[in-house]
C-alpha cells in the first residue's frame, strides 16, 4: 500500500524566554488540524512522550541463528564417512564421489573467501542502519505517529516496529491553555529523532508549549522546504492498528496494581535471562485477596498491596513480558497501573497515569503473534445488520460530535443500541474511529487520507467458510435466553463436516462476552487466533436475525 505524507517543514524545537516551544508539523493532504497551547504539568508529558518513542522503535521479535556454518561442517563429515558406507558399490560411483567432494572443498574454500568480505558488508550495514536511526529517524521509521485533536483532549497513538506493542498517550484539554483557535481532527506529525531528543530538555520549571501546525509553504524556508514521505506502507501495520481497537472493546478483567509490583517484575526480569520455557507471567486472582504475580520459569512470586474485587477468579497467563520495560521509566512517578486482560494467550492493555496525563500500552497476545496476525477481534467485538442502519449517518454524528457514545448514538438517531454499536466498530474497523476502553467512548479519527483496502488472509478465508455455511441454510438458531446482567444467550446448531453447538453470550452492545465451541479449533487455540468458523457463522446468523 503506497501512501504519501508532505509536511510543510520538519518538526522542530526552540528555546526562548517563553520556554521550550514543540512544533510539530502536521500533514499537508489532510483536513487542516492545529493546536497552539501550554502544556502544565510538562514533565510528566515529557515522560510518556519518551515512553511512546520506546514503543515506536521497538522490536522484540527474538533474533533469528544463523545455522549455516553448522550445515556446512555437518556436509563436510557426511562426505568424509560417506566412502566407508559405499565399499560395495561400484568404483566410478565412489571416484564420481570423489570429485564430488572435491568440489566441495573448493566451494568451502570460496565462501571462506566471500565470509571475509560478507562480514564487512554486514558489518557496514549495521553500522549505516545505525546511522540512519540516530540521523535521520523518519526513513528508518515505517510511518510517523497519528495525532487527534479533539475538544476534550489531544491523543498520539503509535506502533511498534514489531507491530506487537500500540501506544497512546492522552492528553487533557484542562492540562493545555489554548492560545488562538483550534482546528479539531486527526494527522500525521513529523516525529524526527532530533525532535525526541530535544524532549529530553523539558524540565518542571522550564514552560512547555505544544503547536500543530498545518502550513502550506510554496517557497523554501530557512527550516527547509515541503518535505515529502513516500512510504509503502505494510498491510500488516494498517491491519494491527485496526485490529487494537477492536481488542480493546471485548470486555476484561480490571486489576489494579502498585507501580512497585511492576517494577518488582521488571526488576526480576532485568537479573534473570529465561534459558527455558515457559516464559510467561501467572495472574493468580481471587476475589477479596491480593493479586499475586507469578514469573516463570523460575516460580517468583510477587504479590501485589492491592485486593482483587472483580468477579474471575483463576490463572491468567501473558506472554511476551519483556515489552513492559517500556513501563519502565514511569513507573517511578505513578501510583498504580491499571491492566485489563482479555484472557490466558489473549491481548492485554496497561495503563498509567502521571499528572493528569495518560499512557496506554496494548499488548497482543505474545511477542510474534502480532496484531495483525490472526487475531480477528472485529468479529468478536459486535453483532449487526448493515440492513438496520445507515452507517454514513453515524459516521456524520462522529464527525460532528468528535467523541460520543453507543447510547448517545442511539438517542440521537433512533435506533437501538446494540445497531449502534455495531456502526461505531463498523467504523473503527475502517480506521475511522478509535475505542477508549476506560471511559467507553468511540472518538472520531480517520488513520489514513485514502481508503483503506487490505488483501484478503487466512482469517478471511475461515471468514468466507463461516458464510458459506449460513448461505447453505446449515446454521440454525436453536435458543436464546435472556441472562442476568443484561446477557443474551445463544445456543446454534452449526453442520460442517460435523454437527456443532457453539454457545455465546451477547450484552446489551451486541458485543460477545463470551463464545464456546466443541471443534477441535477452539479446544486448541480458544479464542486466541480468533473465534472459529463455527462461532462465525453464528454471529452472522444472528446478527440476519437482529
Amino acid at each position: 500500500m503506497q501512501v504519501t505524507q508532505s509536511y510543510a517543514r520538519p518538526s522542530s524545537s526552540q528555546v526562548d524566554s517563553e520556554g521550550m516551544k514543540f512544533n510539530f508539523s502536521a500533514e499537508m493532504s489532510r483536513k487542516p488540524v492545529s493546536i497552539n497551547a501550554v502544556i502544565k504539568n510538562s514533565l510528566a508529558y515529557a515522560r510518556l512522550m519518551l515512553a511512546l518513542r520506546e514503543v515506536v522503535k521497538g522490536d522484540w521479535r527474538p533474533a533469528q541463528k544463523d545455522h549455516t556454518a553448522y550445515q556446512e561442517w555437518v556436509a563436510e563429515r557426511y562426505l568424509e564417512e560417506l566412502p566407508q558406507h559405499m565399499k560395495g558399490v561400484e568404483a566410478r560411483k565412489i571416484k564420481k564421489l570423489e570429485e564430488r567432494e572435491k568440489l566441495q572443498t573448493k566451494k568451502t574454500a570460496l565462501r571462506k573467501e566471500i565470509s571475509k568480505t560478507q562480514s564487512v558488508v554486514n558489518k557496514a550495514r549495521r553500522q549505516y542502519y545505525n546511522w540512519l536511526y540516530q540521523h535521520d529517524r523518519d526513513k528508518w521509521m515505517v510511518l510517523d505517529p497519528v495525532i487527534s485533536v479533539h475538544p476534550d483532549a489531544v491523543i498520539f497513538e503509535a506502533f511498534s516496529l514489531d507491530e506487537s506493542s500500540y501506544g497512546r498517550i492522552s492528553v487533557p484539554s484542562k492540562l493545555l491553555e489554548t492560545i488562538g483557535e483550534i482546528d479539531y481532527g486527526t494527522t500525521n506529525i513529523d516525529f524526527s529523532q532530533a525532535l525526541a531528543d530535544e524532549i529530553y530538555r523539558v524540565r518542571s520549571y522550564r514552560p512547555a508549549w505544544l503547536k500543530v501546525a498545518f502550513e502550506k509553504v510554496e517557497l523554501s524556508t530557512a527550516a527547509g522546504g515541503t518535505v515529502e514521505k513516500k512510504i509503502d506502507l505494510p498491510e500488516s501495520w494498517v491491519r494491527g492498528f485496526l485490529q487494537v481497537q477492536s481488542a480493546s472493546t471485548l470486555d476484561g478483567i480490571r486489576v489494579t496494581l502498585h507501580s512497585q509490583t511492576v517494577a518488582k517484575i521488571l526488576l526480576e526480569l532485568e537479573r534473570k535471562k529465561e534459558r527455558e520455557s515457559p516464559r510467561s507471567l501467572r495472574f493468580m486472582l481471587k476475589k477479596g485477596e491480593k493479586t499475586t504475580i507469578v514469573i516463570d520459569p523460575w516460580g517468583i512470586e510477587v504479590e501485589d498491596t492491592n485486593v482483587y474485587q472483580g468477579s474471575h477468579e483463576g490463572e491468567v497467563r501473558l506472554w511476551g513480558r519483556r515489552r513492559l520495560f517500556v513501563l519502565k521509566e514511569l513507573l517511578p512517578y505513578s501510583d498504580k497501573v491499571e491492566v485489563k486482560l482479555l484472557g490466558t494467550g489473549m491481548p492485554s492493555y496497561w495503563t498509567v497515569e502521571m499528572d493528569g496525563h495518560r499512557f496506554d500500552l496494548g499488548l497482543s497476545g505474545w511477542t510474534s503473534n502480532d496484531w495483525a496476525k490472526k487475531g480477528n477481534f472485529d468479529l468478536l467485538a459486535s453483532t449487526g445488520n448493515t440492513k438496520n442502519i445507515d452507517i454514513k449517518k453515524v459516521e456524520q454524528v462522529l464527525i460532528q460530535k468528535l467523541a460520543t457514545t453507543p447510547q448517545e448514538v442511539a438517542e440521537l438517531m433512533g435506533i437501538d443500541r446494540s445497531n449502534a454499536t455495531f456502526a461505531l466498530q463498523e467504523l473503527a474497523k475502517n480506521g475511522q474511529a478509535m475505542y477508549d476502553h476506560l471511559t467507553g467512548t468511540y472518538r472520531w479519527r480517520q488513520l489514513l487520507q485514502q481508503d483503506i483496502k487490505l488483501t484478503k488472509n487466512e482469517e478471511d478465508e475461515r471468514l468466507k467458510y463461516a458464510v458459506s455455511l449460513v448461505k447453505g441454510g446449515q446454521v440454525e438458531i436453536m435458543r436464546s435466553e435472556r441472562l442476568d446482567g443484561g446477557l443474551t444467550e445463544y445456543s446454534v446448531g452449526v453442520q460442517g463436516k460435523n454437527f456443532y453447538k457453539p454457545t455465546i453470550h451477547l450484552d446489551l452492545d451486541g458485543r460477545i462476552k463470551y463464545a464456546e465451541c466443541g471443534c477441535s479449533f477452539f479446544r486448541r487455540n480458544k479464542l486466541r487466533q480468533g473465534p472459529c468458523a463455527h462461532i462465525m457463522a453464528s454471529v452472522i446468523s444472528i446478527s440476519k436475525n437482529a
